[in-house]
């Protein structure tokens, strides 16, 4: 684990590192790269997340879907797992005790979702991907993670300069179908 620790933290002040200006130009250029995935422009809905800190930013996405795009919903935190509220105009956002801006409303579990794009610390090659830490993605993917028809696909989001040699999956590690950052499309090696 304290590899993962090292390498978590060698993630996430490469990333502390970039401008304002740098993360909001790749942020912009990784949106473009996701909406032209086939799994993306299909979607009916597909999950997002609200940046912290030094994250990239998914919500430029939404404006690239088209004239008819999918129902784009956020994470809310319910006891030790996600539900993913669908963003509304009249959306009432609040900040959750972990500082997160989090919308009210109903929500739908994650298999609800087509799509599914994730924060993360840091990712290699392959699409294997660390966390932030606190397992939320993992506890929420864990009961569809190894049933492909009610899972979400599942795409990380991360900047360039996050990317890692090499990361040895955890057992409870979530598999990504791909991680997009602003210079590329990383699959896994099958």
């Amino acid at each position: 684990m304290a590899r993962v620790a090292d390498q978590r933290k060698t993630a996430l002040s490469a990333r502390k590192k970039l401008s304002a200006a740098d993360r909001r130009q790749a942020s912009l250029q990784a949106s473009r790269r996701l909406a032209r995935l086939p799994a993306v422009r299909r979607a009916r809905r597909i999950g997002l997340y609200w940046p912290l800190a030094s994250e990239i930013d998914p919500r430029p996405l939404v404006s690239l879907l088209g004239s008819s795009p999918p129902t784009v919903c956020y994470p809310r935190v319910v006891g030790d797992i996600l539900r993913f509220v669908p963003a509304r105009p009249a959306s009432r956002w609040r900040r959750s005790a972990l500082g997160v801006r989090e919308p009210g409303g109903w929500s739908y579990p994650v298999n609800a979702l087509d799509v599914l794009i994730m924060p993360l610390a840091g990712f290699d090659a392959a699409a294997h991907r660390i966390g932030l830490g606190g397992g939320f993605y993992d506890r929420t993917l864990a009961p569809v993670r190894t049933r492909p028809y009610t899972s979400p696909i599942r795409i990380g989001l991360a900047f360039e300069c996050q990317r890692l040699d090499t990361i040895e999956p955890q057992p409870w590690d979530v598999d990504l179908a791909a991680v997009v950052t602003e210079d590329c499309v990383y699959r896994p090696y099958r």
